[in-house]
């Protein structure tokens, strides 16, 4: 089935409010509900993935992504090296403690082969990049661009979002229990969130299964 444009999404929505307060919500409450769902499920699921280049200095440990990543990213999911066509395997500074011993921070090699976050903002990558300074792709996850008041069908209420359509119960879900607890329906809002999460739990899951690939990140323990 095809999925659903946000105008669509909201007519569905509003026929299942109480038919006595499905007018109280106007369509800009509808709109941040919508956008507060599909930022949900993009830091759940990590279905919206996208990449930027990032360039080595010589002898450097870390890079710090602050001033590259945008600021809708959630996390790093995984890095691939530009210079040998492959997926950096992920790790972390403890074990490279506990493989290596201390002090691999100095240690420099031809190829690049680990990545790993130091904090939420450092990349590092070992071994250190000596003469090869090619750059790196680094892949992370982030929130879809929100959809904005218009009827565009680039941003506003005629866009279809990349979504699965097995997505749209998790996103009237949540909007659902987000408008009800707006209007004191405590408990209708509780049944609705309780049924976001159970669907969510499963599209983690098959969002695991489709997005599976030879490279398994420690930040976030996706994929």
């Amino acid at each position: 089935m095809p999925t659903p444009t946000v105008a669509q999404t909201f007519e569905t929505i509003r026929g299942l409010l109480p038919r006595e307060s499905a007018n109280y919500w106007s369509d800009d409450d509808l709109l941040d509900a919508y956008n507060d769902a599909v930022d949900e499920i993009a830091d759940a699921t990590e279905f919206y993935e996208r990449h930027v280049v990032v360039k080595r200095r010589k002898w450097a440990v870390y890079t710090d992504l602050r001033q590259i990543l945008p600021t809708d990213a959630l996390r790093v999911t995984a890095v691939w090296n530009i210079a040998t066509q492959k997926w950096l395997a992920p790790t972390t500074t403890r074990e490279l403690d506990e493989s290596v011993g201390r002090g691999w921070e100095k240690n420099s090699d031809i190829n690049t082969r680990w990545w790993f976050m130091q904090g939420l903002w450092h990349l590092g990558a070992y071994p250190v990049a000596g003469d090869d300074t090619s750059p790196l792709k680094v892949y992370f996850a982030a929130c879809p661009p929100h959809v904005m008041m218009t009827d565009s069908f680039n941003t506003g209420l005629q866009l279809t979002q990349p979504l699965p359509f097995d997505f749209n119960a998790a996103i009237e879900n949540f909007m659902l229990s987000t408008l009800l607890a707006d209007q004191r329906e405590s408990t209708k809002a509780i049944e609705r969130w309780n049924e976001f999460i159970q669907i969510i739990s499963q599209l983690d899951d098959t969002s695991k299964q489709r997005m599976s690939r030879v490279r398994t990140p420690r930040m976030g323990a996706r994929r």
